[in-house]
């Protein structure tokens, strides 16, 4: 508590943090210690961990866990979209006490979804920021002692042995999971962005196209490398004949705003016909 009460900030914003790349699919170990970054959220000043998600995969699982020892760094979790701006926040009412089972230890832990269903939406969950709710530092989180969970799993008599509180820390361990989930979606904790036309990166902002999740206004701009994904996509459908995935692929990418989508596809079952006939 010291250290984090003398600490400086490191950043004025959140968009001039460090964010290191999360792979779609990994399972890693952080350190939050005195090397940390420090900045003053919301709810205080807290040591944190940031990462930038990946881009282009399937919807994301994440989970996190403070792993407990004889303290805990109790997780809360910050959401970013492309511009920095707090989709939603993670916190007490989701992270829950999980006691130690076969290989991992007493922790607490969130697990959440991160839709990737429009390739290039900039209202996309793009950062996770991993801090600390500094008004709950004097607090402590109730575990339940080797003992007791012996007995239970033994089916004997427990002789009481008292279960401890594990005071919350301003350092520990966290363990952040994540896993690239395809089509599949999961999870109560599931964020759904609205859409909105991609942002070019010029001068001439495109105007916000805001609808429902069933109903996807066309517009006229998609990021390049959205395009040439798309493009590469409906190529492998089409040459693998898998040519209801490919319309299906044009349909999504002509919704996201894509205008090549329809034309590769023609040209690549055009070639495709080609190689067939040799």
């Amino acid at each position: 508590m010291q250290e984090l009460n003398q600490a400086s900030n490191c950043c004025n914003a959140m968009s001039t943090f460090q964010y290191t790349e999360l792979a779609a699919t990994s399972d890693k170990l952080i350190a939050i210690d005195n090397t940390s970054p420090v900045f003053q959220f919301l709810e205080g000043k807290s040591f944190f961990s940031a990462f930038h998600l990946p881009l282009h995969s399937g919807d994301l699982q994440i989970k996190v866990e403070g792993l407990m020892d004889k303290t805990v760094f109790n997780p809360s979790v910050l959401m970013l979209d492309s511009q920095f701006n707090v989709t939603r926040t993670i916190g007490k009412d989701v992270f829950t006490y999980q006691p130690a089972y076969l290989l991992d230890g007493d922790r607490v832990e969130a697990s959440f979804t991160v839709d990737r269903s429009y390739i290039g939406n900039p209202k996309n969950e793009t950062y996770m920021i991993i801090y600390t709710d500094y008004s709950r530092l004097a607090d402590s989180t109730q575990a339940i002692s080797p003992s007791k969970q012996m007995t239970k799993s033994l089916n004997v008599q427990d002789y009481g042995m008292k279960d401890p509180l594990v005071p919350h820390s301003a350092w520990g361990l966290l363990k952040v999971s994540s896993d690239d989930m395809g089509l599949i979606k999961g999870g109560e904790n599931y964020y759904k962005p609205v859409y909105q036309a991609p942002i070019n990166g010029g001068a001439n902002k495109t105007e916000t196209v805001i609808v429902t999740a069933t109903q996807i206004t066309p517009t006229s701009v998609m990021l390049t490398e959205s395009e040439i994904l798309y493009q590469s996509k409906i190529k492998q459908a089409v040459l693998n004949h898998d040519i209801d995935k490919a319309m299906a692929l044009v349909s999504e990418a002509e919704k996201a705003g894509s205008t090549t989508a329809k034309t590769t596809f023609i040209e690549a079952v055009k070639s495709s016909q080609k190689i067939d006939v040799k």
